[in-house]
């Protein structure tokens, strides 16, 4: 007999359905059966299966019946191989060993162990300044679905513009998001302090949304999720300044590119903006290799040399134009 009928038979016989042949084959084969010795259940784990089992059983039959019952059931799932789960809080669980598997990584952490300040570029473009001891984690790859940080500690953050998807920052609870701007965010005790720089931002706690403009800073309470407003009329805020000719890590190399092309696959592999006269190199070409080894530095060096170009710093890169 099948484990599937004899499941079929046990349902019948304990709602009273059964009929005169089922009821006559069920008996049959429980004369028949005798329950062999098994390793899957001990001796007293069987009674207390049993005990379950017949405490449901509603029917008011034999205590012969209650107990083939408890037997019959046991047998069925025993056969079946299936896993027996009790409700009862009386029947002890048996522990299974699970081999735990490690979990894939899905964010990029960075973290800056110097005692100096670290400059790094985001996937996007952004630029980050972390200070002593600061650290960033976000989702990888960064700007596939969303541009969220992480912080801890401070850091300054000089955003790429992408309207699809705003730039936000966590720390401590509070977030800052901007579509484009420069802003220094600092956490010192139970508090953090969000200073804008350039552009517009808007902070929020879990009491308060606040928007910022040039100048203006908000100091949150962690505990409390109150924030007040700072500001120095007057008195613009410095960004920290950016040593953009350090970046390295670009590599390329071009046979005769317009220089126009040439500073825009520069200005794009070291995520730095280089400001330039509309048509002025259009008219120059360029041959060269861009060493990964080489900074930003030493590239617009090599460039101004043997083209006779002006280069000057500005808060967001370079400006670049003809000496004549």
């Amino acid at each position: 007999m099948t484990p599937s009928r004899l499941q079929y038979l046990l349902d019948r016989y304990l709602d009273g359905t059964a009929t005169e042949a089922e009821q006559a084959a069920y008996d049959r084969w429980y004369e028949q059966q005798q329950m062999p010795e098994t390793n899957a259940f001990t001796a007293g784990e069987r009674n207390e299966m049993y005990a379950v089992i017949a405490s449901r059983i509603k029917r008011k039959n034999r205590v012969v019946y209650l107990r083939r019952a408890a037997a019959v059931a046991a047998a069925v799932l025993i056969a079946a191989g299936a896993l027996w789960i009790f409700r009862s809080t009386s029947l002890p669980v048996r522990k299974v060993a699970v081999k735990q598997q490690p979990a894939q990584p899905d964010s990029t952490v960075i973290a800056n162990t110097t005692g100096s300040q670290r400059m790094l570029h985001l996937p996007d473009g952004s630029q980050v300044i972390l200070y002593k001891d600061a650290a960033i984690r976000f989702a990888a790859p960064f700007g596939a679905k969303n541009r969220i940080v992480q912080l801890s500690g401070k850091g300054y953050f000089n955003v790429a513009p992408n309207a699809p998807l705003p730039f936000t920052v966590w720390s401590e609870g509070v977030s800052t998001t901007a579509l484009g701007t420069s802003f220094t965010i600092a956490t010192k005790q139970k508090e953090v302090k969000v200073t804008l720089h350039t552009g517009k931002v808007m902070v929020k706690t879990n009491e308060q949304v606040r928007y910022l403009t040039p100048g203006q800073a908000l100091v949150c309470n962690i505990t409390t999720g109150m924030a007040r407003l700072q500001s120095t009329p007057g008195k613009t805020v410095v960004a920290p300044a950016i040593a953009y000719g350090a970046l390295r890590g670009f590599t390329a190399t071009f046979d005769q590119v317009p220089l126009s092309g040439v500073f825009d696959t520069i200005s794009r592999g070291y995520h730095v903006h280089i400001q330039l006269k509309a048509n002025t190199f259009n008219d120059i070409a360029f041959s060269g290799i861009i060493r990964d080894t080489d900074s930003l530095a030493q590239v617009l060096h090599r460039i101004a040399m043997l083209h006779d170009l002006k280069i000057t710093s500005t808060n967001t890169g370079y400006r670049i134009e003809k000496n004549h």
